[in-house]
């Protein structure tokens, strides 16, 4: 499936944000991740259980019914499954067919994320969740906060393109942030290995943002550096890091980093679920920023240009029955890089699985 190769959707055998860890309560929540739908809870002792959204009597939805203990009930018939996805009680007959039962998915919890993994069971081995630590969102040097969430009308690869591609900022965000210097146009330095790639924008001497002076008490001239890190295939972790200048000397001196946090998981072929954080390693005995910064209306409506973009472009795709002829840039080699990565992973899949 455009841009990747056809018949191609998504790799599945991968771990993938499911949900923010504070969107899964007792009452169920349904959500679609890479074609099956899902519903999630959390049982008595605070676990998330993740099962086959709908009931296999008539295919009632369950995410409509209620949680009694650790089971979620039908609420059309009051067939109660558990957390394994065993049905537990049938309350028109005593005997319980075998088949009667929910596929139950995997599931980690890691930092704010509720990670699920909806290929081949047997496969999911924990150690394969990109590591946070490496990713700054478990280091402590940093303060993250996290709560952003979208439904995006659009196939999931086309964020990928944005998220990898920074030269669209001073454009596409000129409302936003992207109006005030805080953009950066160049070919980016990329670096890919086998699963992961790293791109670099720099911005030796532009004017402090406007954003970034209300955070660091500071305006004037600084240099900016800002290096994406891609974990295929679904998270971006963007380190934003800002030092004051010396225009006569070219000294700089640090003033912080910002980091941008993403998560991409597929829904279906053309929509995409878009998770979206914010943090940064300075001021950890103020409020925190990165709390404001994530909330702030002007971050909101950065983030809903980059999810308009993806639907005019789905648009655009649906219009041209499917495809674009594309006219790609020098700027762009991170993008291709990283859907070549994804169709690596899917061609490492059995056919079936495509």
């Amino acid at each position: 499936m455009y841009p990747l190769e056809d018949g191609s959707f998504a790799p599945r055998n991968q771990w993938y944000v499911a949900a923010w860890s504070q969107e899964i309560k007792r009452s169920p929540l349904e959500r679609v991740i890479l074609d099956n739908p899902v519903v999630l809870y959390r049982t008595t002792d605070g676990k998330v259980a993740a099962l086959a959204a709908f009931c296999p009597h008539r295919g009632f939805p369950l995410a409509k019914g209620d949680v009694i203990a650790d089971d979620i009930e039908c609420p059309y018939h009051g067939l109660r499954f558990g957390p394994d996805g065993a049905c537990t009680l049938i309350p028109s007959q005593d005997v319980i067919p075998a088949a009667c039962r929910l596929r139950a998915y995997p599931v980690a919890e890691r930092w704010q994320w509720v990670w699920i993994w909806v290929g081949d069971p047997d496969l999911a081995d924990e150690a394969l969740i990109p590591d946070h630590f490496e990713a700054r969102l478990t280091d402590p040097a940093y303060r993250n906060a996290g709560g952003n969430y979208f439904e995006v009308p659009g196939r999931y690869v086309l964020l990928h393109d944005n998220l990898l591609d920074l030269n669209h900022v001073p454009y596409l965000h000129k409302a936003t942030f992207g109006g005030d210097g805080g953009g950066a146009v160049q070919i980016p330095e990329v670096v890919a290995k086998e699963t992961t790639i790293s791109c670099t924008f720099t911005q030796p001497a532009i004017d402090c943002p406007p954003f970034l002076s209300a955070l660091f008490g500071y305006s004037g001239p600084v240099s900016r550096t800002y290096v994406s890190y891609f974990y295929a295939p679904c998270l971006h972790v963007i380190v934003d890091s800002i030092s004051r200048l010396d225009p006569a000397t070219g000294v700089t001196e640090q003033l912080g980093d910002l980091l941008h946090i993403h998560a991409v998981t597929p829904a279906t072929a053309t929509t995409a679920h878009y998770f979206q954080g914010e943090g940064q390693n300075f001021s950890h005995t103020e409020p925190c920023l990165s709390e404001a910064f994530r909330s702030s209306e002007m971050v909101r409506a950065a983030l809903e240009e980059d999810v308009s973009a993806t639907r005019f472009i789905e648009q655009s795709i649906a219009m041209n029955r499917g495809r674009l002829s594309e006219i790609l840039l020098k700027a762009d080699k991170a993008a291709v890089l990283g859907r070549r990565m994804l169709q690596a992973l899917i061609d490492a899949e059995a056919p079936a699985t495509r």
